[in-house]
C-alpha cells in the first residue's frame, strides 16, 4: 500500500471517529406538554400510550418514501399522471395523431400504470410475516393490528388528555361563556373575535370534540362516560372488514399470480376468478377503501384531517406535452438504435450460454503448408 493510501485511510478513520463522537441531535417530541401536566389517573399507562403514538407517527410520516403518507402520495401522483396522459389521447382523433397514441409509448404507459398501481395498493395491505417479526413492513393492517393489541392503553382519559387537554371541560367552557356574556353586556356595540384555545390545560373545546369522537369509538353515551372507557372491538373489526374487501383480495391475487410472480397454471387455478385485467373503476374503489382506513386512523390517532390525497405539483405538469416526441428526420437514427440494441442482445444469447457451459473443444490447428 502506498503512503498516500495509508494517509488517506488514517484521514478517513479520523473523520469517522469525529462523526461518531459528534452529539446526536435529540429527537423532537410530537407532544407539547410533559406527562406531569396531563390530567390522567394512570401516568404509567399514558407514558406507554404516548410511546405508541410516537411510533405510529413514524409509520405515518417519518420516512418520505416508506411512510404511509409517502406511499399514498406516490400512488396518487402516478395515478393522476397516467390519467392525464390517457386523457390527452381523446384529442388525437380531432387534432390528429401524435405521440400520445404511439403504440410504443401507450404500451409502456399502460402496463407500467397497472403494474405500479397493483404493487402500490398491495404494499399498503401487507402484514409482517408471522414467523419473521423483524421483517416489518409499514402498512395499514400493521397499524390496525398494533392498535388492537394496544387497546387497553387507549382509554378515554389517555385519548383526550395525552397532551394536557383537560378531561373535565364543562366547567372551563361555562366560565369562558360567562366571561364572554359579561363582556358583551358591558360593551354591546364592541366588535370582538372569539378565540378558543385548542391546546393544553385551557383547550376545553378540543377536549369536548375529543370526548365526542371517543363516544363514537367506544359506543358509550355522553352521560355514561368514564375515564377507563375503551375503543369498541367493533371499530377494529370494521377497519379489518374494509381491508379484507373482495376487490382488494382480487388485486393481491393478481399481483401474486401475474405481476410480482409468474405463477404456473396449477397455482393460478387455486385462486377462484383470477382476474386477467382490471378496470379504472376497480382502482377507484381500491383507492377509496384504502383512504377510508388511512383517514380514519389519521383522525383517531393524531386528530389530523388530511385534505386532498393528490400531491400538489411544484412545477408545470404539462410542460413539453405540446412538443412532438421526435423529429421526422431522426427516424433513421431510431431504426439504427433498435437494430444495434437487438443485435447486442442476440449476441448475449450465445455468450451467456457459453459462460454457463464453456466450449472446451481444443482449438483446431491450421493445416501445414501445401495442404493437409
Amino acid at each position: 500500500m502506498s503512503e498516500q493510501g495509508v494517509a488517506g485511510s488514517e484521514g478517513k478513520a479520523a473523520a469517522l471517529q469525529k462523526a461518531a463522537a459528534a452529539p446526536v441531535p435529540e429527537k423532537r417530541s410530537i407532544f407539547r406538554f410533559p406527562i406531569e401536566a396531563c390530567d390522567v389517573s394512570d401516568r404509567a399507562s399514558l407514558a406507554a400510550y404516548r410511546e405508541k403514538l410516537e411510533t405510529w407517527t413514524e409509520y405515518f410520516e417519518g420516512d418520505p418514501d416508506a411512510s404511509l403518507a409517502g406511499q399514498f402520495g406516490d400512488m396518487m401522483w402516478f395515478d393522476v399522471a397516467w390519467r392525464s396522459a390517457n386523457h390527452a389521447r381523446q384529442f388525437a382523433k380531432e387534432d390528429g395523431s401524435n405521440a400520445s397514441v404511439a403504440p410504443l409509448i401507450a404500451m409502456m404507459l399502460d402496463r407500467g400504470f397497472v403494474a405500479g398501481q397493483v404493487i402500490a395498493i398491495t404494499r399498503l395491505l401487507e402484514r409482517p410475516p408471522v414467523n419473521q417479526p423483524k421483517k416489518g413492513v409499514i402498512s395499514l393492517p400493521r397499524i390496525v393490528d398494533e392498535m388492537r393489541a394496544a387497546r387497553p392503553l387507549i382509554t378515554r382519559e389517555n385519548f383526550v388528555c395525552h397532551d394536557a387537554l383537560p378531561y373535565d371541560y364543562e366547567a372551563l367552557q361555562a366560565a369562558e361563556f360567562e366571561r364572554l356574556a359579561a363582556e358583551l353586556e358591558a360593551n354591546p356595540d364592541m366588535v370582538r373575535r372569539v378565540n378558543l384555545s385548542m391546546i393544553g390545560p385551557e383547550g376545553f373545546d378540543q377536549s369536548r370534540m375529543d370526548h365526542e369522537l371517543f363516544d363514537q369509538l367506544s359506543g358509550v353515551a355522553p352521560e355514561a362516560r368514564s375515564r377507563g372507557d375503551l375503543i369498541a372491538v367493533a371499530f377494529f373489526d370494521r377497519l379489518d372488514e374494509l381491508l379484507a374487501d373482495e376487490l382488494l383480495g382480487e388485486i393481491k391475487a393478481l399481483r401474486n399470480k401475474s405481476i410480482a410472480h409468474a405463477a404456473d397454471a396449477f397455482s393460478r387455478a387455486q385462486v377462484p376468478d383470477l382476474r386477467s385485467g382490471i378496470s379504472l373503476k376497480d382502482f377507484d374503489r381500491a383507492h377509496y377503501l384504502l383512504f377510508a382506513v388511512f383517514q380514519t386512523l389519521s383522525v383517531v390517532l393524531f386528530g389530523k384531517w388530511r385534505a386532498s390525497p393528490v400531491p400538489v405539483p411544484q412545477h408545470n405538469m404539462f410542460e413539453h406535452l405540446t412538443d412532438a416526441f421526435l423529429a421526422e428526420k431522426r427516424l433513421g437514427d431510431m431504426q439504427d438504435f433498435w437494430k444495434a440494441h437487438s443485435g447486442e442482445r442476440e449476441d448475449w444469447m450465445t455468450r451467456a450460454f457459453h459462460e454457463v457451459l464453456p466450449d472446451n473443444k481444443p482449438a483446431q490447428k491450421a493445416p501445414p503448408e501445401g495442404g493437409a
